[in-house]
């Protein structure tokens, strides 16, 4: 039977209208007018299925299933033609909820028989026996990570099912009063409604991590690094049993990010905290030397031509550490005269390396004067980069 609605046609007045115009304004005489179009309503007689239908779940392929808690069955119905589809399935007593899980299997409670049964809903037909659970399992959900977690409503606990292998993980979780429903947030926490206790109890699992990146950043901290894994929400971050700063989690609790602490040079243990539980990554971040860049200057050699004097008996060269500013003894640094080496001298403790003038003034002033460079080196504290410089001569 359907039903047809039909609206009638609108007047519909000059869009704009500004105060102190003539009324009506120009090219006014026309009047629009829009018809709606017509909207028919279909009456699609009920269904049937089987006694006291309860629970409800659209399968991959669209179907929908349908508990029968008074006939322990499930009924399957394409929405593509709204009719039943074979013959009922058989469940366990009193099935009442039901829910698909990423993997495509039906799960469903079965509230008089204690047990959850999967259902395969490519084929409609029941995978191995049922699953035993606690007293009266009602709700049911999945998360994304494919564990269901099933409300037992007269045991007030929680089972946990893996749906990879189809057992119960672990013992029962005791929560509040009444459990009957389950929900699963994106972030793998599952919610549980008890119905006689007036609350909400809230499922962590413990965290699992998989891998870190970099796996390795300076003893001085400040390495943003990535963690993966699950059941990650509200994690605090521990390295080498410092805390880590600035730690942000997905919303799917699978990824998280943090800044290291300063820590001692090796490898550390990395932690990950929850109020699920915490999880390591033994010696998974290596603290290395941080890499500091130099600055290496060359003082020019300082000459009188007419009559030849050297005024400094010593070419000079200063090493400095860029990032602390800080002079760096006890480092080679090289003295050139274009291709030709004329020697090496070490920093004193002023950073300052010193190599005599005298035999070569003439050599200098041939070719404008010298060079010098320090080829890296390292510090107990840092890994010195390489740097160079070139000095002239000054003729005063």
């Amino acid at each position: 039977m359907s039903t047809t609605l039909q609206t009638t046609q609108q007047e519909v007045p000059p869009l704009l209208y500004l105060p102190g115009q003539a009324w009506p304004p120009a090219g006014a005489g026309e009047v629009s007018r829009v018809a709606a179009p017509a909207l028919t309503l279909l009456t699609i007689p009920p269904i049937p299925v089987g006694s006291n239908p309860v629970g409800l779940a659209f399968t991959p392929s669209g179907d929908l299933y349908v508990t029968n808690s008074g006939s322990a069955n499930v009924s399957v119905i394409s929405t593509a033609t709204d009719a039943v589809v074979g013959a009922p399935i058989p469940v366990g007593g009193t099935p009442v909820w039901l829910t698909v899980a990423p993997n495509g299997n039906a799960y469903v409670p079965n509230s008089g028989s204690n047990n959850v049964t999967v259902i395969d809903t490519a084929t409609n037909t029941v995978v191995g026996a049922p699953i035993p659970v606690g007293n009266q399992p009602w709700g049911i959900a999945v998360g994304l990570n494919g564990i269901a977690y099933t409300a037992n409503r007269a045991s007030n606990s929680v089972s946990v099912i893996d749906t990879a292998t189809n057992t119960v993980t672990g013992a029962p979780i005791p929560v509040g009063s009444g459990p009957i429903a389950v929900a699963v947030a994106v972030n793998g926490k599952a919610y549980v409604s008890n119905i006689n206790s007036n609350n909400v109890s809230v499922i962590q699992f413990a965290p699992t991590l998989t891998s870190i990146n970099p796996i390795h950043g300076p003893t001085t901290g400040g390495t943003v690094v990535t963690i993966i894994g699950t059941n990650l929400t509200g994690a605090g971050v521990d390295i080498g049993g410092n805390p880590a700063t600035g730690v942000s989690v997905n919303a799917a609790g699978t990824q998280l990010t943090a800044t290291t602490p300063p820590g001692a040079l090796g490898p550390a243990t990395v932690t990950v905290t929850t109020p699920g539980g915490s999880a390591s990554l033994v010696n998974g971040f290596t603290y290395v030397l941080p890499v500091h860049a130099t600055s290496l200057t060359a003082t020019p050699a300082l000459a009188k031509l007419f009559p030849p004097h050297v005024y400094f008996p010593f070419l000079t060269a200063t090493l400095t550490d860029q990032a602390t500013g800080l002079p760096v003894p006890g480092q080679t640094i090289i003295f050139k005269i274009g291709s030709n080496l004329l020697g090496v001298a070490a920093t004193d403790t002023q950073g300052i390396a010193r190599f005599n003038e005298t035999l070569i003034l003439t050599l200098i002033l041939a070719n404008g004067g010298y060079d010098v460079s320090f080829a890296g080196g390292s510090t107990p504290s840092a890994i010195l980069s390489p740097s160079s410089d070139h000095a002239g001569v000054i003729e005063p």
